[in-house]
């Protein structure tokens, strides 16, 4: 019975034919040419591949046998030209050795000789559909791969660990078993982008992400979850194991540190939070407890690898719904005045350094790392012609303007039983010679984190451009610091601040 070849006979292809016969290659032009009408022949390597380069083909017949090339190399340089086309090997010595050759090389079936054209048609229709399909199948991995992999670091993205975690929270339920999920975020970052620019902040992003790939083990799964957030999924893993995982990719991270050109070294801290399951919490709920945790790790203790996740914080520190509440006062700043964010955190970064290098106790940095940021607080009822002039305030505006320290303790005071912190927001602007505001105190009877804070709030004013006037030179501002040495501030921490920022400037030239 002879083949059908009904539906494929009005298929329209463009048909390269390679073969060095001048009659074999008349023939199969002929019976092709009465199916599609496109078909050119080709009668050698050479003459093949020029035409694969200037003309675009739907199918490629070619002999494997060629007078100036092998047809395999004809074969795979036309795959590599035309990956779409479907391509046949003709051959006159078929066995399995030959056939794997001509697939290696790129051709999706073979045909030996001799052999009816009426089949060669056949199968050319066949590896165009062939090949159509295989480019599809590609194609879907590939958008899979882009839909959920973050474009900047590579790693999974929030959509892929979305649904991750559903199945997670399913096989937990099921069998019975453990499940752990950990919330980090990197410390500073908005400060470390304005450093270093946001070309060194995406390079952090990466070597964290890379941290995480090292030290994340399947079945565990990672991903970036928002700008610098990442939030892993710990299977059949408990909370103790899940922390010591995030205790290693904590001090991988600490070991990441960038230089920025104002000669400043930051090292690159995380905040981390664990949330274990406990067989009831949806997917988004545990992954919002493990979101609470890690602020309140970052809000507790500046120097810790991980707080004490699943505890409740000790009396006089902030509540977990508390800082919540902070946030959004943080928020608000940023939207009055972009300023005063980069400032405060600025300022915040140099106090806690400086804190270290000093070595105050875990409840000093605790109060700089949780009041620097919202020192200013304040500032969000001073109104916006005032905090926006941009020239010198009048004595009336000024005295506005001095208010903002009382009001800002009064806010923070509100959301916080934290005094230290409510100390810092408070007396900022004091001097330790007694002519500062608002309570004129004097020496000791402002709390250390407060004296030390007041340097580093300082400095980051007199080095950032404001709308009155330019930024002082990181020199120029320390010659200010240590005039103010013993009068505006505190001598024995003034000392420390320059000389580390001294040390930075070495660091920086060597």
């Amino acid at each position: 019975m002879e083949p059908s070849f009904t539906l494929e006979s009005r298929r329209v292809l463009r048909v390269l034919v390679i073969e060095d016969d001048p009659a074999l290659g008349r023939l199969i032009q002929l019976v092709l040419g009465q199916h599609t009408g496109h078909v050119t022949v080709a009668r050698s390597g050479t003459e093949a591949l020029e035409a694969v380069r200037t003309q675009q083909f739907d199918a490629i017949a070619s002999d494997i046998s060629l007078p100036d090339m092998s047809g395999l190399d004809v074969i795979a340089e036309s795959r590599s030209i035309a990956p779409s086309a479907g391509i046949v090997a003709i051959t006159g010595f078929v066995d399995v050795d030959v056939a794997v050759r001509s697939m290696k090389a790129g051709a999706d079936d073979f045909l030996g000789k001799p052999f009816d054209a009426e089949i060669l048609w056949h199968m050319l229709n066949k590896a165009v559909d062939t090949r159509a399909r295989q480019i599809e199948a590609e194609q879907a991995a590939v958008y899979r791969t882009l839909a959920y992999t973050d474009a900047l670091t590579g790693s999974p993205n929030r959509r892929f660990i979305d649904e991750f975690i559903v199945d997670a929270v399913s096989n937990s339920q099921r069998f019975n078993r453990p499940l752990a999920v950990a919330y980090l975020d990197i410390d500073n970052f908005k400060l470390l982008n304005d450093f270093v620019g946001h070309e060194e902040g995406d390079h952090v992003l990466k070597k964290v992400a890379g941290a995480l790939t090292r030290h994340i083990a399947r079945p565990a799964q990672f991903a970036r979850f928002g700008g610098d957030e990442f939030v892993v999924v710990f299977p059949e893993c408990d909370e103790f194991r899940a922390r010591q995982v995030m205790d290693r990719v904590c001090r991988a991270v600490a070991e990441i540190e960038v230089i920025n050109g104002a000669r400043i070294s930051l090292p690159t801290r995380i905040s981390c939070g664990i949330a274990a399951f406990r067989g009831y919490e949806s997917p988004r709920d545990l992954i919002a407890e493990a979101e609470d945790q890690m602020y309140l790790d970052k809000s507790m203790s500046p120097n810790s690898v991980l707080g004490n996740v699943g505890d409740e914080p000790a009396d006089g520190l902030l509540k977990v719904s508390n800082l919540k509440a902070l946030r959004n006062l943080v928020k608000a700043i940023d939207r009055r005045d972009s300023y005063t964010r980069f400032h405060s955190d600025h300022a915040t970064q140099l106090a806690i350094a400086v804190a270290r290098e000093t070595g105050l106790d875990d409840a000093a940095l605790s109060a700089i790392s949780i009041g620097g940021p919202i020192h200013d607080l304040g500032k969000i009822v001073v109104a916006d012609e005032i905090l926006r002039k941009p020239g010198p305030l009048t004595l009336e505006e000024r005295r506005s303007m001095e208010e903002h320290p009382l009001l800002g303790a009064a806010i923070t005071a509100a959301v916080t039983d934290y005094d230290s912190v409510v100390d810092l927001v408070r007396h900022h602007h004091e001097r330790v010679d007694g002519d500062g505001y608002p309570g004129r105190l004097k020496g000791t009877e402002i709390s250390a984190p407060t004296r030390l804070f007041t340097l580093a709030d300082a400095y980051s004013a007199m080095t950032t451009d404001r709308p009155y006037r330019k930024g002082f030179s990181p020199e120029r501002a320390i010659d200010e610091i240590l005039a103010g040495s013993g009068t505006q501030f505190d001598p024995d921490y003034a000392a420390v601040f320059v000389r580390m920022i001294e040390r930075s400037f070495r660091e920086a030239a060597a």
